[in-house]
């Protein structure tokens, strides 16, 4: 399968749509699913059977051949296995996660079954630009549909398609964002409820309960059919020499189930803000500038509640939806532990590993503080500052409701955002060396180098006449942040300052939005 189709399978299974958009209803939408044959067929046979339909490249066929294992013996380690990754593999294809896709994405076509995913039929051709050798090549990208707002005279949309600078890929991507605008206008709150309620529905709960049939028999391992591996992309997890059992499958549900968690913790900020100024033909920024002008002060970040504690969502779930995940992972290092399949340093390592996953749950729950050591394989795990500890997290702030509020993070007066001009300066670097003789000469170079200033008037970051660049800025309060996340190898003035926007029309509306 090319990086591409891998890309958007890997959307649709995980983070699926974070965004997301709307077209037609897929076809074919709760049929009954591929006609196989199961009459009278053993474990052995319809295991086979899906074997034969990936190679037949039958997805659909395949999985329903997992499931009727399944249905056969639901005890048999193989089928467990087989059916529980298969159903993983599934989730793709869920009606919901099809729905989202093309509703949130503006895809106007996505595959509601295995085998039209694993294709290019419901991808399009687009011509793009090879850089290296600059002759034009094409790229299979999904196909999609561009909203009209976007397309006006002279818009950034129509010079991507009729300059012949640009082309396919990044014309589909304006396309994408142009799409996430259209759906999403007032924030993307609902779209991550979508995606949290599809992506972790049906077919996601139906593996975590067969994996369940497993639980008293720990020690049986299967290998998996290579063909199996190669197509359902588990290649960087297992190769057809592991032995696999419900401690390696249990590790994949739970790595899963992490991913599940750190969308909730997100789900508990408020994303919704007002971006239907975006919502226009994309010219120049004069444009933008004037739209932005026409939103309420009120409507925009910093003075509405967007990133703030989201309402109804609780924190106490996530640390719940984390600790699960976790004692998954815990769980089945111990079983591993106890096989011969593992080496011996995989088992001495145990007792720290081990020590880590407790010192990590008794800090979420307690929301205390989290020490990472330098070599986290060795010795006891640190409950404290040490020598050879490289970085803290302390959990009772990580799961405070709103720590991260745009008021928290960023230097405001009076709630709001204090802006800053940054702008490049030419820096004299001196230098000495020495010539065949042994004599020093000295001499210096220019670099450039960035320096800051409190902005207190709009025509400061007005124009671009500047002679280097320059741009409206916000400043991080670095000593906050490092109060939940402490690690010695970050510099705090590499992120200390974050760019807005270069200086220009835009800029100034922005800052004068705030102070006018």
């Amino acid at each position: 399968m090319n990086k591409v189709k891998l890309a958007f399978l890997a959307l649709s299974v995980s983070l699926a749509a974070l965004f997301a958009f709307s077209c037609s209803q897929p076809e074919d939408e709760g049929g009954d699913g591929p006609n196989i044959d199961t009459k009278g067929k053993t474990v052995e046979e319809l295991l086979a059977d899906g074997i034969n339909s990936l190679k037949a490249e039958q997805w659909d066929e395949a999985v329903a051949y997992y499931d009727e294992a399944y249905k056969k013996d639901n005890n048999d380690t193989r089928t467990v296995v087989y059916s529980v990754l298969a159903n993983l593999a599934k989730i793709s294809t869920d009606p919901k996660v099809v729905a989202l896709i093309k509703n949130n994405l503006g895809f106007t076509e996505y595959p509601n079954k295995l085998n039209a995913l694993f294709s290019d039929d419901w991808m399009k051709k687009y011509p793009d630009y090879e850089y290296d050798y600059g002759r034009y090549d094409s790229v299979f990208l999904p196909a999609i549909k561009t909203p009209d707002w976007v397309k006006g005279e002279g818009s950034v949309y129509n010079d991507a398609l009729l300059s012949g600078n640009v082309f396919g890929s990044e014309a589909w991507a304006i396309s994408l964002l142009a799409n996430l605008l259209d759906r999403n206008a007032s924030g993307v709150n609902n779209t991550l409820d979508e995606v949290i309620d599809g992506v972790f529905g049906v077919s996601f709960n139906e593996a975590v309960n067969r994996l369940k049939k497993l639980e008293n028999k720990k020690e049986d391992r299967i290998s998996l059919d290579p063909y199996f591996i190669e197509k359902l992309d588990l290649e960087d997890v297992f190769d057809e020499y592991d032995k696999i059992g419900w401690a390696e499958v249990n590790a994949v549900v739970s790595a899963t189930l992490l991913v599940k968690a750190s969308l909730e913790w997100l789900q508990t900020y408020d994303l919704n803000t007002d971006l239907n100024w975006l919502k226009h033909s994309w010219k120049d920024e004069s444009t933008f500038a004037s739209k932005l002008n026409s939103v309420s002060p009120n409507n925009l970040p910093f003075n509405n509640n967007f990133f703030k504690a989201r309402s109804g969502k609780s924190m106490e779930n996530v640390k719940a939806s984390y600790v699960k995940a976790i004692e998954g992972l815990q769980e089945s290092y111990k079983s591993i532990i106890n096989s011969d399949l593992y080496p011996t340093k995989v088992k001495e390592s145990y007792n720290t590993i081990n020590g880590g996953f407790d010192k990590l749950i008794a800090a979420i729950n307690g929301g205390g503080k989290f020490y990472i050591p330098e070599n986290p394989t060795e010795g006891t795990w640190p409950t404290e500052k040490t020598g050879d500890v490289v970085g803290t997290i302390d959990f009772g702030k990580f799961f405070a409701p709103g720590y991260f509020s745009l008021d928290k993070i960023f230097e405001v007066s009076g709630g709001k955002p204090v802006f800053y001009r940054g702008y490049e300066v030419e820096v004299p670097v001196p230098y000495c060396y020495y010539d065949y003789d042994e004599e020093e000469y000295c001499s210096f170079y220019y670099d450039y180098d960035f320096e800051y200033e409190k902005l207190t008037n709009s025509s400061l970051i007005a124009n671009r006449d500047d002679e280097y660049y320059s741009g409206l800025f916000l400043k991080l309060e670095v000593s906050y942040i490092r109060g939940i996340v402490d690690a010695d190898d970050i510099d705090d003035d590499e992120f200390e300052y974050v760019p807005i926007l270069p200086s220009g029309e835009l800029a100034k509306v922005v800052f004068e939005k705030y102070y006018p």
